[in-house]
């Protein structure tokens, strides 16, 4: 059910009602593909942001690629450390359209003192920052799919400027697709990531909305496997606030990648 539309410089912006999603149900698409509803946006959210910045353990600066919506944002700032929040997003309609019609997405994020929503191009401000020799803990990629407009951000040459932005201890994190329908796509940004990085650890959850398994994936530097896995051997370090999906007896199981989608996705670590 149509709630709004409208057509942007960059895309075509439209809120939907899904009945079959209940109370939740409202949900937005650009340029016809569905981004994020109410009822499970936080699924991809929690499992691109969380893992990473636990790892880290002190994240203070976080740069999200895209992200307007607010509900990357919205989880970075769910950890203490946290000190600054940059929202590059392309689309200034994207964030006001979210604001009118699905404001529980970003939760206050973009009124939050830390957080800082800059309109434009991301591949600028990521050219601008590594001009100033600026760093970052965490950089995280809330972005249309690899296949569209996005596509030159998530290729091996851009993903080596971001590297280049990180801090100590600093990683990246992103969504890498459907394994099951888009299995060249999700293999090709691997390879890419595995070309740049010396640690890529892939993981899935089921997103609702998507119909399907969906990829995300951790990529650092400096961080690997036992950085990430040491999470659940001590879960009382975990102390965040409303979320919904991850958890510390769930964090295993994400990076658990089943036998079947070995061959995309590779072992963790790889």
């Amino acid at each position: 059910m149509p709630v709004y539309a409208t057509t942007s410089p960059h895309q075509h912006i439209e809120i939907v009602d899904l009945p079959a999603f209940g109370e939740l149900g409202r949900a937005y698409r650009l340029d016809g593909r569905f981004m994020a509803s109410l009822a499970d946006a936080h699924i991809c959210h929690e499992c691109m942001v969380h893992p990473l910045l636990l790892a880290h353990g002190n994240a203070r600066r976080v740069l999200i690629l895209g992200g307007g919506d607010g509900g990357s944002a919205r989880e970075a700032l769910r950890h203490a450390s946290v000190l600054e929040v940059v929202v590059a997003e392309l689309d200034a309609q994207v964030p006001a359209a979210i604001l009118q019609y699905m404001p529980a997405l970003a939760d206050g994020a973009f009124d939050d003192p830390r957080t800082t929503l800059a309109i434009g191009d991301a591949r600028d401000l990521v050219d601008a920052a590594l001009a100033c020799g600026e760093h970052f803990d965490a950089i995280l990629f809330d972005l249309t799919e690899a296949d569209g407009n996005a596509a030159s951000l998530h290729d091996a040459a851009f993903f080596a400027k971001v590297r280049d932005l990180l801090g100590p201890r600093g990683g990246i994190a992103l969504q890498l697709g459907a394994p099951w329908y888009e299995g060249a796509q999700v293999r090709r940004m691997l390879d890419a990531l595995r070309s740049v990085f010396a640690c890529v650890l892939p993981m899935t959850a089921y997103v609702p909305l998507y119909g399907t398994q969906w990829a995300l994936a951790i990529a650092s530097h400096s961080l690997n496997a036992s950085d990430v896995a040491a999470l659940t051997e001590n879960s009382s370090s975990v102390a965040l606030q409303g979320v919904r999906h991850y958890s510390p007896t769930r964090h295993a199981a994400l990076f658990d990648i089943p036998p079947e989608l070995s061959a995309i996705l590779g072992p963790i670590g790889s």
